[in-house]
């Protein structure tokens, strides 16, 4: 952060006790209540300061979230937001705007760079393009920034690790909303039908029937059992809807932007802060 250097007031016998506290409080509470205390502090320097100094509060591994790259099965991964639209995910195999639907049947999913997960298990950001690779192939692989399991550390919280990063990244805290109807209250055939009716193009069908999926009828089974698939694995306890989620690509960004900070310990995410 320009000409606001932690370290210095540290060194001067600076030492604030408020914004320490209120961290540490807010760390504790739920995603929901972090993500609303970290939008409101994160204009604040010294608090943003704290969350940019992992390096400085005397343990320059306690804060380290290593990652690598890999590939995930998605039948292997759980939700930890409660809320995933239809018309984010699903319509994207309907319409097949973005010429992807070929590559996902055929189990090789190209759907614009790699999701965010944790532990090989948990989805941390890209849930609606992991569920659009699901609702068409559960047997596909998808491209991951996989986060290194860290003993003490839940899905929930490393949320909120990653939402620290972005904020001290963007300078806020970014949201999004779902849209269309949420896949993981359930699903019903007549209503997966009735999507397939009003948004199949004829390109799409023609890419669903070189997998053997020919007709309307067919491709709505196919979707609504994989969907309902979804359903019945559930998503993470405790888990916060879309709009507390983080956005690791807000602004255009690439998601490896923001688990780079967090890799090198530089985002404080424990105590000590």
């Amino acid at each position: 952060m320009e000409n606001f250097d932690l370290r210095k007031y540290l060194a001067e016998g600076w030492i604030f006790e408020d914004e320490k506290d209120d961290l540490k409080k807010s760390y504790d509470k739920g995603v929901s209540s972090f993500r609303s205390d970290l939008a409101k502090y994160i204009s604040d320097p010294k608090v943003k300061a704290i969350l940019d100094a992992g390096l400085a509060d005397g343990d320059e591994n306690d804060d380290k979230l290593p990652f690598s790259r890999t590939k995930v099965s998605v039948a292997a991964l759980k939700p930890t937001q409660s809320e995933i639209g239809f018309d984010q995910s699903v319509k994207g195999n309907l319409d097949d705007e973005y010429g992807s639907l070929d590559g996902i049947l055929a189990g090789n999913p190209n759907v614009g760079g790699p999701i965010v997960t944790y532990a090989g298990k948990y989805i941390i950001d890209g849930h609606h393009r992991w569920s659009t690779v699901f609702a068409a192939n559960p047997k596909a692989n998808m491209d991951t920034l996989d986060i290194k399991a860290k003993p003490g550390f839940q899905p929930l919280d490393v949320l909120k690790a990653v939402h620290s990063s972005i904020a001290v990244d963007r300078n806020r805290v970014p949201s999004a909303n779902p849209k269309g109807v949420n896949i993981l209250q359930g699903i019903n055939l007549p209503g997966v039908q009735g999507k397939v009716d009003k948004y199949l193009t004829p390109e799409a069908e023609a890419v669903f029937g070189k997998y053997g999926l020919e007709g309307k009828e067919a491709i709505a089974k196919h979707l609504f059992k994989n969907l309902d698939k979804i359903v019945s694995n559930g998503f993470v306890s405790g888990a916060p809807g879309r709009k507390d989620m983080p956005q690791t690509d807000a602004d255009k960004t690439k998601s490896i932007g923001k688990l780079e900070p967090l890799a090198k310990g530089e985002i404080n995410i424990t105590e000590p802060f």
